[in-house]
C-alpha cells in the first residue's frame, strides 16, 4: 500500500482488514489494504490519461513503512505551522487497542508550505496536489486547488521543526483508524 499526504496522504490511503490491495500500490500487504480512507496527498481518479501537474516540488523524501499500532493515536497539540519543505518520516495507522500491528506498506512524500498552501508530491496518484489549509486549536481543515476539490478534516501538532497529521482512516473489522503521518522539516 502506498501512502500519499496528503492528505495532505497529505497523500494516504489506509488499509481495512480485507486482504485486498490498494489500487494506488502493487504490493498487497498482510493487513490488507482496500482503502477508504485518504490523507491529505491521497487522490481522487484522473479525469484524462495524462496527469494534471500541480507544482514542480521534487520527491526528496525517503520511501519510508506505514506501520499498523494497536493503540489510539496520540492526542493533537496545535501549534504554528512552519513554512518550508517538510519530507514524510513516520506514518502509522492507530486502529485502537484491540486492531490488528504490524507492516501495512510503504510511502514517500515532500510537501512543502507557505502560508496557507502546501504543495504536494507523493508516490501516490495524483503525483502532484495543492492543498489550502485552516487551523483552529487542534483542527485542521484542508481544501484540495489542485487537481481537485477534496476537502479534509483533520487534527494536527506542530514545532518549528515538525508537522504530525491525524486524518479520519475509515473503519474495518476492529473499529475505527486513525492515519498519523509525521513531517520533518529539512
Amino acid at each position: 500500500m502506498k501512502l500519499a499526504l496528503h492528505g495532505f496522504s497529505i497523500l494516504l490511503l489506509v488499509p481495512a482488514c480485507s486482504g485486498g490491495s490498494n489500487p494506488h500500490d502493487s504490493t498487497t500487504t498482510d493487513a490488507g489494504s482496500d482503502a477508504d480512507a485518504r490523507s491529505l496527498t491521497d487522490a481522487s481518479e484522473a479525469a484524462t490519461d495524462a496527469p494534471e501537474v500541480c507544482n514542480t516540488l521534487v520527491n526528496s523524501a525517503a520511501v519510508i513503512p506505514v506501520d499498523q499500532v494497536a493503540s489510539d493515536p496520540p492526542a493533537p497539540q496545535g501549534g504554528t505551522i512552519a513554512d518550508g519543505t517538510y519530507a514524510l518520516t513516520a506514518a502509522a495507522i492507530y486502529p485502537g487497542p484491540e486492531g490488528p500491528t504490524g507492516a501495512s506498506g510503504t510511502t514517500q512524500t515532500t510537501l512543502q508550505v507557505t502560508g496557507g498552501t502546501i504543495q504536494v508530491v507523493s508516490d501516490g496518484d495524483p503525483a502532484t496536489r495543492t492543498v489550502t489549509f485552516t487551523t483552529s486549536g487542534t483542527s485542521l481543515d484542508s481544501v484540495d486547488t489542485c487537481p481537485d476539490t477534496d476537502t479534509r478534516p483533520g487534527t494536527y501538532t506542530a514545532t518549528p521543526t515538525t508537522l504530525v497529521v491525524e486524518l479520519d482512516g475509515g473503519e474495518d473489522d476492529a473499529g475505527a483508524r486513525t492515519l498519523v503521518e509525521t513531517f520533518t522539516k529539512q
